[in-house]
């Protein structure tokens, strides 16, 4: 079982290098939905949707959205931490908008490189949730800042229409600094 899966690896990898797929210049909306994870605030993981609509060959506005989970713990609290035990979740959202700048290869090319820089609005939330005597008391934090933010990545056209996003965003706030690393799957309508 193993050989076989190998050998049908090493064949679909062989058949895709031979596909010459080149970037679809097509002007249309290139839809993208990438994993991977958010850093500053800790480690955890992100799931990433961008939706882009090419201005030019070179240009292309875009909009995104990523979710991370930041922390889940319960606690317990009072003397003896036996007066109450509570739960406590947290995360992160962010909306943004901006401009990605593509740098085309040559037509043979597969890679098309990009720099973006964008703003919106970042979101750290915190839900908690404590028990205590038989009385349930929850509470809401949050806390929403306007967030500049550049990147870096590239495509990678698997056919002309789908293939591979890599990207390394970075995050600029009064308050905050984050990093976040996604891989995803991108489909370019026509």
């Amino acid at each position: 079982m193993g050989r076989g899966l190998s050998a049908y690896l090493l064949f679909a990898l062989f058949a895709i290098s031979c596909v010459n797929a080149q970037q679809a210049d097509t002007g249309g909306a290139i839809a993208s939905i990438s994993a991977g994870g958010t850093f500053g605030l800790g480690a955890h993981g992100a799931v990433d949707g961008s939706v882009a609509v090419p201005a030019s060959k070179y240009l292309l506005p875009y909009i995104d959205f990523t979710y991370s989970p930041l922390a889940t713990y319960s606690f317990s609290f009072g003397s003896n931490l036996t007066a109450g035990k509570g739960l406590s979740h947290s995360y992160l959202l962010d909306v943004n908008g901006g401009l990605e700048i593509r740098f085309p290869r040559s037509r043979k090319s597969d890679w098309v490189p990009y720099v973006g820089f964008g703003a919106g609005l970042l979101r750290i939330a915190t839900n908690t949730h404590e028990t205590e005597l038989g009385a349930n008391i929850t509470s809401n934090q949050v806390r929403d800042e306007l967030a500049g933010n550049a990147s870096a990545g590239g495509l990678y056209y698997i056919t002309p229409h789908v293939g591979l996003k890599i990207e390394a965003k970075g995050y600029f706030t009064g308050s905050n600094r984050l990093g976040q690393a996604t891989v995803g799957v991108f489909y370019q309508f026509e």
